[in-house]
């Protein structure tokens, strides 16, 4: 089977990789259709994000069920499915404690980091990690289902109030999704992006009563014009950090989620005098069935945040769209494209 395969640093190819088995009673053999490219990939492929040497990437991926195993009850050859990839075992000291998404075996189970993704044709998992797709909902659309889900995971962290006032740094497919996720629960906000072409394609698609600008100081100016203060700041893009501690209110949220190395202070006491929470999230957890419902239910318009696709044997291209020329081996912000997406078929 075709399989995008990571070497090393900006070393990525197609390789031909023998069809995977199902070995246990649980196990469930998905044909790829179709799986988005996350910044998590382009971190791998960078060099900025460390992954598992000759590992298969990929993994915010949908197809159609192939095999099932002898114990699998809830699914069958011919079902079209969406795929958690956060495996987790639910026995290890992480799992009893109700943090999966970090679970003792993540080292070699997370799938298209350590262990192989789904940028190919056949996948193998368990059932407990699979959902059905209505039959109105497309492969790519799904594809949106696992980043949907870490938002979910993040904004439960949040004793969320329907008036919070609410900026998003980064108008990519995180913090799009973030703010349909924060739009779910009844908060309106601002996106920010310094790009003026991907501010025009976020306000095409940003939730309704959801406002664009291309700096952090116009958005405050605009929510908050007496104080400058917001109580939820949600930074997508990793370089922004505690620096804008003084702009959230007493009890204020700074919620990180953008994975890019960098040092940052905060003076401790003016956390601790002001009630701040400072909260990074990764991951999915216990979210994901929502997250495919919301999907389902078109509370999130996932074809419109989906800007581009290609087929995975132009992943060149696509990844160029992203920014990642794997040519030149320089990764730079993209201004043209929300979510791309790479079809196996």
């Amino acid at each position: 089977m075709l399989s995008l395969v990571y070497r090393s640093a900006w070393d990525v190819a197609l390789e031909e990789r023998p069809r995977p088995m199902i070995t246990g009673d649980h196990d469930v053999l998905v044909r790829i259709h179709a799986t988005g490219v996350c910044g998590t990939d382009l971190g791998i492929i960078s060099g900025k994000y460390h992954a598992k040497s000759s590992i298969i990437l990929g993994h915010e991926s949908a197809g159609e069920v192939i095999e099932v195993g002898s114990r699998v009850s809830t699914l069958q050859p011919g079902d079209r499915v969406v795929i958690d990839p956060t495996y987790y075992c639910g026995q290890c000291s992480m799992c009893r404690t109700a943090r999966q998404n970090h679970c003792l075996h993540k080292s070699t189970t997370e799938t298209g980091v350590s262990s192989d993704g789904t940028f190919t044709d056949y996948y193998v998992t368990e059932d407990r990690f699979l959902y059905k797709l209505a039959d109105h909902v497309s492969y790519e659309e799904a594809t949106m289902t696992e980043p949907l889900s870490c938002m979910l995971t993040g904004i439960n962290q949040i004793n969320l109030l329907p008036n919070f006032r609410t900026i998003i740094l980064g108008a990519g497919p995180i913090g799009m999704l973030y703010s349909y996720a924060l739009a779910s629960k009844g908060i309106t906000g601002s996106i920010v992006d310094i790009s003026e072409e991907r501010m025009r394609l976020a306000a095409s698609i940003a939730p309704e009563r959801w406002t664009t600008y291309s700096s952090f100081e116009g958005a405050l100016a605009a929510i908050s014009p007496e104080d400058h203060q917001v109580d939820l700041v949600v930074d997508t893009t990793g370089v922004i950090g505690t620096q804008i501690l003084s702009n959230l209110a007493h009890g204020g949220y700074l919620m990180l989620v953008g994975l890019r190395d960098g040092v940052s202070s905060f003076n401790p006491k003016e956390v601790v005098d002001r009630s701040l929470k400072i909260i990074g999230s990764i991951d999915s957890l216990g979210t994901f069935a929502t997250a495919h419902y919301m999907i389902e239910q078109g509370l999130v318009p996932a074809r419109k945040l989906i800007t581009h696709t290609y087929p995975l044997e132009s992943y060149k291209e696509a990844f160029q769209t992203l920014g990642c020329d794997l040519n030149d081996g320089t990764l730079t912000s993209s201004s043209s494209a929300i979510k791309v997406v790479l079809q196996s078929c």
